[in-house]
């Protein structure tokens, strides 16, 4: 079991990996802006299914495991709130120490594709809804509670759990190296603060909603406040 666990856990890790390697060398010949619509909607939604395959079948564990803690639709809710506020709060403290320290790469085809949905609304209706859903919140959440899940099941101590989340978020912040210096420690950061909180409620659903709230609150502002 322990090495079927390394292997679905290699697979995991390798999935944003790869999605990041196929940007970069993509990105050298530009994006169509529907391009950035269907490519994370389609990479995120096999990602899932992946993910929960080797959980059901490969792993033969119940897919229960990333909803373990006790909770309802609404504590869900309320938890998923207050985590987006800890990360509004850490996106206020990080501007000011890190950003005249960290290099930071705004992505321009994002942005494009940003204020292009201003004059589609359809755009708007599908990335704020399946886009950011499932192809960023969900995938993004699923990968971090499944390398958690099985990096926790070796040992319950507690230096483990911790060395364990550091070790989560060193991989979800580098694979977001594309973003730049300030990219890769903030994410890190964050996703330090995420995987403690998974470890105390054990809920998938509030990681999501927060990841939702967080990104969706971020290009609505930019929507409604970017010069035309």
């Amino acid at each position: 079991m322990i090495s079927r666990k390394l292997i679905a856990l290699l697979i995991v890790v390798g999935m944003p990996a790869t999605l990041m390697i196929w940007y970069r060398v993509h990105q050298s010949s530009g994006f169509a802006p529907l391009e950035l619509i269907v490519y994370p909607l389609l990479f995120g939604g096999l990602s899932i299914v992946a993910i929960l395959l080797l959980q059901r079948f490969y792993l033969k564990q119940p897919l229960s495991e990333f909803n373990r803690g006790t909770g309802t639709l609404l504590t869900d809710g309320l938890w998923g709130v207050a985590l987006t506020a800890v990360y509004f709060l850490l996106f206020v403290l990080e501007r000011p120490l890190l950003g005249g320290i960290l290099e930071s790469r705004p992505n321009m085809e994002l942005l494009g594709l940003m204020l292009d949905m201003r004059q589609h609304p359809w755009m708007l209706v599908i990335w704020f809804g399946p886009v950011l859903w499932i192809g960023v919140a969900l995938y993004e959440e699923l990968v971090r509670t499944f390398l958690l899940n099985k990096l926790w099941s070796f040992s319950p101590a507690m230096a483990w759990v911790v060395a364990s989340v550091v070790l989560s978020a060193l991989i979800i912040g580098l694979t977001h190296w594309s973003q730049g210096p300030y990219g890769v420690v903030t994410i890190g950061i964050k996703s330090l603060v995420a995987g403690m909180f998974y470890y105390r409620v054990q809920r998938l659903l509030p990681l999501v909603l927060a990841h939702v709230l967080y990104d969706g609150i971020q290009v609505a502002l930019l929507l409604l406040t970017y010069p035309e």
